[in-house]
C-alpha cells in the first residue's frame, strides 16, 4: 500500500448503503436503459496462494459481466487510476474497502472475495454487495490453479440470480413503500428465497406481517434478521416491541438492553425504547430501562419524569382489584414519588401538570391522606388554575374527613373547566355515602344536566348504593330512600323495572318490621307499605322473568304480600290485635 488511506470514515460507507429505517424503503432508481455498474477487484490470495489467478479470474469475470443488458464491469484502468487517487493497493482492497469506494466511482454492485489452497485446487469464496446493503454470498467452488475460467463462469451465474434477487427485493421495498401488502410479501418471498440472508428483503417482509397483524411471523422474521445482522438497531427494537406485545416481557426487556448497549449514553434513546416498551403493556420494564439511566445521568429532568410516570403506572397496574395494596405496589409509588419530587425540585412552576397531579395522586393511592392535601395545596400555590389539581385535592379531602372542603374543591374544578367529567356525579356518591339525601339529589340533577352521566347511569350508581348499602346489610329505610330517589330520574322500562322490584322488596321487609305488635295503629301505618310492595313487585314482572329463578321469588313474596295485607285490613275491621294465623313464617 502506497500511502494511508484517505476515504472519509463511515461517512463514505453510509453515504453508500441505504440506511434501515422502521419502514421499509424502495430501492435506488435506476433509468432503464441504464446498467448497472459493477466494481470487479482482483479478489485477495490467502496463504500463499498465486496473485495471478486473482488477475486472471478478475478479468475473466469482468468479460462475462460486459455481455449481461443489465450489468456492465467498470473497466481494468478506471478502477486503477481510482485505486491510485486514493492511495491504495488492489491488493488492499478487501470488501470493506470495496464498500467505502464504491460510492466514489458510481459503483451499484461490489464484488470482493478471497481465494487460498485447499488440497490440490484453490477455494474460492466471494460475495456480491449492491448498494442498498444487501450482500448476496456466492457458494464456494473449488478449482485447480488454472480454473480461472470456470470460477468466473461459477460466480457469473451466481450474480445472474443476484441480478433477479436484487430486482425481486426492489419490488419489495417498493411495493410495501406504498402498502400494496400482498404484492410486497410475494416479491419479499421471492427475494429471500434466492438469498436467504437477505437482511432489508427480510426486514420488509417481517414489517409487511407487522403491519398484516400477523404477530408471531413478523416477530420470527425480525428474530432471523439478527441472526443474520446481530447489530440491526430497528430489529431489536421490532423484536423488543413484538415481544412486549405478546406478553413476552422479559424477553422484550433482552432486546431492548441489546439496543441501548449500542446507544448506552444516549437519554433520548434511552426514553424512547422505553416509552416502545411501555406502549406495548411493559410499564415496569420501561421504568427499568429509565432507571438504569438515571445511574448515570440523575439530574436529567426528562428521566427523572418518565421513571416517575412509568413507576405511577406499574404500581397501579399491580394494584389493580386488590382489596389491599401489595408491598412491590407501594414500593413503585414511593419510587414515582420521589422521581417526581426530585424534577418538581429543579422544574418548579414549569413541571408539566399532569406529573404533578400523579404527585397526588400516588399519595392518595398509598392513603397517605393528609401528604395528599399538603401535596396538593403547594402545588395549587403555583397551579392555581388547574382543574385537574383541585380534582385530586377534593379526592384528598374526602380521604380526610373533610367532606365540604372536597365538595367546594369539585366546584372550583367544574368552574374551571365546565367540561370536567364526573364532578357532580362524584359529589353525589360522597353525599350519599354521608346520607345527605337532598344534597345527593341535586348533586346528580346537575351530573345529569352537565352531562357526565343518563338518567339511567344515575339509577344505576343509585341502585347499587341502595342494594350494598340498604339491602346486603338490611338497612330498610337506606335501601327504600335511596331507591325512590332513583325513581325521580327518568328511567328506561329495564332499570325502572329492577329498581321496582328490589324497592318492592325492601318496603314489604320494612313494613313487616313495623306492623307490630299489630294494632289498628301499626295496621293503619303498615297497610299502605304492603299496598305499595304489592304495586312495586307487580310492575317487576318483566326484569324479574329475564333473571332466572327470581321470577319464582317475584310470584312467593306476592303471595306474602296477599296474606300480610288480609291481615292488616282483618285488625282495622276489628279495631283491635290480631288473633289470626301468623303466616309470614310458613310462608314468606
Amino acid at each position: 500500500m502506497n500511502g494511508p488511506f484517505r476515504l472519509g470514515p463511515w461517512a463514505l460507507v453510509l453515504g453508500w448503503i441505504a440506511a434501515v429505517v422502521p419502514q421499509p424503503q424502495a430501492a435506488s432508481a435506476q433509468s432503464p436503459t441504464d446498467r448497472f455498474r459493477v466494481l470487479v477487484p482482483e479478489i485477495q490470495a490467502l496463504n500463499g496462494a498465486d496473485k495471478k489467478f486473482g488477475e486472471r479470474l478478475a478479468d475473466k469475470l469482468r468479460d462475462l459481466i460486459n455481455q449481461m443488458d443489465t450489468h456492465q464491469p467498470i473497466e481494468e484502468r478506471e478502477l486503477k487510476n481510482s485505486l491510485k487517487e486514493h492511495s491504495i493497493d488492489m491488493e488492499d482492497l478487501n470488501c470493506v474497502m470495496a464498500k467505502q469506494l464504491a460510492p466514489l466511482i458510481n459503483a451499484q454492485v461490489v464484488f470482493c472475495g478471497d481465494y487460498g489452497p485447499d488440497g490440490d485446487g484453490l477455494r474460492v469464496e466471494t460475495k456480491f454487495i449492491s448498494s442498498s446493503g444487501e450482500e448476496f454470498p456466492v457458494d464456494p467452488i473449488t478449482v485447480q490453479e488454472r480454473g480461472q475460467e470456470e470460477a468466473a463462469q461459477h460466480i457469473y451465474q451466481a450474480l445472474q440470480v443476484q441480478s433477479d434477487q436484487d430486482r425481486f427485493a426492489q419490488f419489495c421495498g417498493d411495493y410495501a413503500t406504498s402498502q400494496q401488502w400482498d404484492e410486497a410479501e410475494n416479491m419479499c418471498t421471492r427475494a429471500i428465497e434466492l438469498n436467504p440472508l437477505a437482511v432489508n428483503s427480510r426486514y420488509t417482509l417481517a414489517v409487511v406481517y407487522q403491519k398484516t397483524d400477523r404477530i408471531e411471523e413478523a416477530l420470527a422474521e425480525f428474530e432471523r434478521v439478527l441472526e443474520t445482522d446481530q447489530l440491526h438497531q430497528e430489529a431489536m427494537q421490532w423484536a423488543g416491541n413484538l415481544s412486549a406485545t405478546l406478553g413476552r416481557d422479559e424477553r422484550a426487556r433482552e432486546y431492548y438492553q441489546q439496543y441501548l448497549q449500542l446507544n448506552p449514553a444516549n437519554a433520548n434513546v434511552r426514553m424512547r425504547v422505553a416509552y416502545d416498551l411501555a406502549q406495548a403493556g411493559d410499564a415496569l420494564g420501561a421504568m427499568q430501562i429509565i432507571e438504569e439511566g438515571l445511574g448515570t445521568d440523575p439530574e436529567n429532568v426528562d428521566l427523572l419524569k418518565q421513571h416517575g410516570g412509568f413507576a405511577f403506572t406499574a404500581g397501579a397496574e399491580l394494584n389493580q382489584g386488590k382489596e389491599e395494596m401489595p408491598p412491590e405496589a407501594v414500593q413503585l409509588f414511593r419510587k414515582a414519588l420521589e422521581s417526581y419530587d426530585k424534577a418538581y425540585s429543579i422544574e418548579g412552576a414549569e413541571m408539566d401538570v399532569a406529573f404533578l397531579a400523579n404527585m397526588v395522586k400516588a399519595y392518595v393511592n398509598l392513603s397517605e391522606s393528609e401528604a395528599a392535601v399538603a401535596m396538593a395545596e403547594r402545588i395549587l400555590e403555583t397551579h392555581e388554575d388547574q382543574a385537574i389539581i383541585w380534582s385530586y385535592y377534593a379526592d384528598a379531602l374526602k380521604r380526610s374527613d373533610r367532606l365540604d372542603d372536597a365538595l367546594a374543591a369539585l366546584d372550583r374544578t367544574a368552574q374551571l373547566d365546565p367540561e370536567y367529567q364526573n364532578v357532580s356525579a362524584r359529589q353525589g356518591q360522597w353525599l350519599l355515602e354521608e346520607r345527605r339525601f337532598e344534597e345527593a339529589k341535586s348533586a346528580f340533577v346537575n351530573a345529569v344536566r352537565r352531562g357526565e352521566q343518563t338518567p339511567d347511569a344515575v339509577g344505576d350508581i343509585l341502585f347499587t348504593y341502595g342494594y350494598r348499602e340498604g339491602v346486603q346489610p338490611e338497612e330498610w329505610s337506606y335501601a327504600i330512600t335511596v331507591f325512590r330517589l332513583a325513581k325521580e330520574f327518568d328511567l328506561t322500562d329495564t332499570i325502572e323495572q329492577k329498581v321496582n322490584f328490589f324497592l318492592g322488596y325492601a318496603v314489604f321487609k320494612d313494613a313487616i318490621t313495623r306492623q307490630e305488635p299489630r294494632t289498628k295503629q301499626t295496621a293503619e301505618a303498615t297497610l299502605p307499605l304492603f299496598q305499595e310492595a304489592r304495586h312495586l313487585l307487580q310492575a317487576s314482572a318483566g326484569y324479574a322473568r329475564t333473571q332466572g329463578t327470581l321470577e319464582n321469588d317475584r310470584v312467593a313474596l306476592l303471595e306474602n304480600v296477599a296474606v300480610f295485607i288480609e291481615i292488616q285490613e282483618a285488625i282495622i275491621k276489628r279495631g283491635g290485635n290480631d288473633h289470626l294465623t301468623d303466616h309470614e313464617g310458613r310462608r314468606q
